[in-house]
């Protein structure tokens, strides 16, 4: 019997028209429920620890103490501010600002000399994936020790640094 022909006897079947042949029986499975979950999204990144490098940089005027042609001490703060490049987890890559505050001193003589101080630096902002699509965002901090040479009382700082921090994948 072709698929025809049992197709047909099947619909006389279910209308009650008589059948002029021996049919076989034709079994229609019943319908079966289908679960479909919900997988995770293709390039989903995970969340973790990351590190960037970079050069931090500022700028400020010291005071020293010392009277003309002697020697005392020296002391001032500075404002330090950079962008460190992160690479993240699949190729997530971003700019992230930072800043801090060191408060230096040290001996001076003749208006200049030594002066070191420690700065804690922080910042945060967003990573992108390879598509441009915003991969998440990262928060780094972490201290640099500065220690140079001031002169004139005038100081600029051009510190390299390593900050670490953590990168929380967007949703």
């Amino acid at each position: 019997m072709t698929n025809i022909m049992a197709a047909a006897a099947l619909i006389a079947s279910q209308i009650g028209a008589p059948v002029a042949f021996d049919a076989a029986p034709v079994v229609v499975p019943p319908a079966k429920a289908v679960v479909i979950s919900a997988a995770p999204r293709a390039g989903t990144l995970a969340s973790g620890y990351v590190s960037a490098s970079g050069t931090v940089s500022g700028s400020g005027y010291l005071h020293c103490s010392a009277p003309q042609n002697g020697s005392g001490w020296m002391s001032g703060s500075v404002n330090l501010s950079g962008s460190l490049p992160v690479n993240g987890p699949d190729g997530a890559r971003g700019s992230v600002p930072v800043s801090g505050h060191v408060y230096l001193t040290g001996s001076c003589q003749n208006g200049g000399g030594f002066v070191s101080g420690s700065a804690f630096l922080q910042g945060s902002g967003s990573l992108y994936g390879r598509d441009g699509r915003l991969a998440g965002t990262v928060r780094l901090d972490g201290s640099v020790f500065i220690s140079q040479y001031a002169s004139s009382s005038f100081l600029w700082v051009n510190q390299f640094t390593t900050l670490s921090g953590y990168f929380t994948a967007a949703n």
